[in-house]
């Protein structure tokens, strides 16, 4: 039994059968008939009736939050098919006919685009005419909206309101989202797109499954600076902010930026930072040596690291904050970690506002930016907790809600892989300022490509960039940015 909807004004849906929750129908939609209509009205309001002739698979934030039937960590992993169909759909209704809701997904049939059609004024579903090329079937921006919202919507706790929404969810809850979303959506809105959804986002998915063939190893830069604005004439206490790495002989690459937070300018938060850094380092000591040792045996004390242990980030965490309640009972510090392994695994963990991007090379046409970012810690700050409850969010954007020294950090942790040609980016808020209408991670890949074409040494150079792109842009605080690069293990 075909499944139908009843449209009885330009972009409203008034029944949708067994589908629930389908949104708007396209603007362009146009009258099928006046009916009886007893008096002439200066406004006329069409009544048209959308049959389905299949079943309508449920909506995508239902398939994963609902019935489970898409992995949400898998979301990414299997956009392909899901551009395959949106090609597909738009080939045959036309640019302009998608809302958040045509996008559908069943456990057993896979993906669903249920595209609404264009109208001509006699009510007839008007078809894409010949003449429609390659470049007159790429999306409309409403397109891609529509698929922004849809993809954000599937995977935060609550659903999608509209576009600028999404776009906020994604800055903030990057981290926790599946790795590489942000920078899917960025593409979705900001790539032209004429030969298609599918061939668009095609280099960019290569990029996010790439993996190393052999194995990586990691070099560490790091830029640091007080801020202009920030500075307040005692170099002891100025920049709060600190920073380190470990390289040791198992050839793991451990580093960490902590920042510092003071409430009067007391150099207690730069106290936090450095406390936080010297256990972190012990701990790194104890890890390397214990995988010297080759187990629990030998000199391994009791509760020391071991070889094959699992990685409990909420043990770390505790230590850390353990380590700032001692040292100062006024500051405090956000914190991002990350380690990197011989044989491509890498994690992340984080506290606070502090961030962690991956920055990969992208194999694209010449006139393209060869690199691509995405962010891989979410904000712990009062902007995101408003965020996760209402879109109308304002505000705080800079107040901690989590943090090392206050007894109850919450933290985030992350697992991906790399491969060679990687740069991870651990760096504290100043150096992450945002600009005006502009996403992070698009600064990144552009001033990564800047500086690869100019034969700079890449890694180096982006770690003393991003220091002066905050002194640039007011140097309102200290700006920390720690640069590992990863290449193909060493003979």
């Amino acid at each position: 039994m075909p499944e139908s909807v009843d449209v009885s004004a330009p972009g409203t849906v008034s029944g949708f059968g067994a589908a629930p929750g389908f949104g708007a129908v396209p603007e362009r939609g146009a009258a099928s008939g006046y009916g009886a209509a007893s008096e002439f009205g200066a406004v006329a309001l069409p009544e048209i009736r959308v049959e389905w002739p299949e079943a309508l698979a449920p909506a995508l934030r239902d398939s994963v939050v609902e019935a489970h039937s898409l992995d949400r960590e898998e979301l990414v992993a299997a956009l392909p098919g899901l551009w395959r169909a949106v090609d597909s759909a738009l080939d045959l209704a036309g640019p302009g006919t998608l809302v958040a809701e045509s996008v559908r997904h069943d456990a057993y049939e896979g993906w669903q685009v249920a595209a609404l059609p264009r109208y001509d004024l006699d009510g007839r579903i008007r078809p894409r005419g010949r003449r429609d090329g390659t470049q007159h079937g790429a999306p409309q921006l409403r397109d891609r909206r529509a698929l922004v919202r849809a993809l954000v919507g599937a995977v935060a706790e609550r659903p999608c309101l509209d576009l600028r929404d999404a776009l906020q969810m994604l800055d903030v809850f990057a981290g926790s989202f599946p790795p590489g979303l942000d920078a899917v959506c960025r593409r979705l809105l900001g790539h032209e797109l004429r030969q298609g959804v599918a061939a668009g986002l095609a280099p960019l998915h290569e990029a996010l499954d790439r993996r190393a063939p052999g194995g990586v190893s990691a070099l560490c830069y790091r830029e640091s600076a007080v801020g202009s604005r920030k500075a307040k004439g005692d170099p002891a206490t100025d920049n709060e902010d600190t920073s380190g790495a470990l390289a040791g002989p198992s050839g793991v690459l451990r580093c960490a930026v902590f920042d510092g937070v003071t409430g009067d300018g007391d150099g207690s938060g730069g106290t936090a930072a450095r406390a936080a850094l010297e256990q972190a380092v012990r701990r790194w000591r104890l890890e390397e040596a214990a995988s010297g040792r080759g187990g629990a045996g030998g000199d391994a004390a009791p509760g020391d690291p071991v070889p094959g242990e699992a990685f409990r980030p909420g043990e770390l965490i505790a230590e850390l904050d353990a380590a700032v309640g001692r040292a100062t009972a006024e500051g405090s510090a956000a914190a991002v970690l990350a380690t990197v392994r011989p044989d491509g695994t890498a994690s992340v963990v984080s506290v606070g506002d502090a961030e962690a991007w991956l920055i990969r090379p992208v194999r694209v046409p010449a006139n393209e930016i060869p690199y691509a970012a995405w962010k891989l810690t979410p904000a712990h700050t009062g902007f995101a907790e408003r965020l996760r409850v209402t879109a109308d969010a304002e505000g705080e954007e800079s107040q901690l809600v989590s943090f090392l020294g206050g007894g109850t950090a919450r933290w985030a942790h992350r697992t991906f892989r790399v491969a060679p040609g990687d740069l991870l980016l651990l760096a504290s808020d100043g150096a992450t300022e945002p600009e005006r209408d502009r996403w992070f991670g698009a600064v990144l890949a552009e001033l990564t490509a800047q500086l690869d074409a100019s034969g700079r040494p890449t890694a180096p150079a982006l770690a003393a960039a991003l220091v002066q792109r905050a002194e640039a842009l007011g140097g309102w605080d200290n700006a920390t940015a720690l640069v590992c690069a990863v290449g193909e293990a060493k003979d």
